[in-house]
């Protein structure tokens, strides 16, 4: 049920779009199909220019699978114990990003 959910959202993402050729900077373009299936169809970029929790246009499937993975965040936080939290965010990190933030 979740693979299914995930590609209905990657369905929605306009670089998923058949007749579409993608030429902005956060749009995926993916030439195999392995490692299409790996990140289920979700290579769409998140955000707009100088915001990364905008919804993208272009990106309805991921935009909303990130604002729902922020909604999950905050609700995981305030059972937590931090009840005042009004937002959360979730974004990526790479490896590096990830190390540094820990140092």
């Amino acid at each position: 049920e979740i693979v299914s959910l995930l590609g209905v959202l990657a369905s929605m993402d306009s670089n998923n779009f058949e007749a579409n050729v993608g030429v902005g900077e956060r749009e995926a373009r993916v030439a195999s199909g392995l490692v299409a299936r790996l990140h289920g169809g979700l290579g769409h970029g998140v955000g707009r220019s100088g915001d990364v929790a905008a919804v993208q246009p272009k990106a309805a499937g991921s935009s909303l699978l990130s604002k729902l993975a922020n909604a999950l965040a905050l609700d995981a936080l305030r059972e937590a114990g931090l009840r005042e939290m009004r937002s959360a965010i979730v974004v990526p990190c790479a490896t590096g990003m990830s190390l540094a933030l820990c140092l």
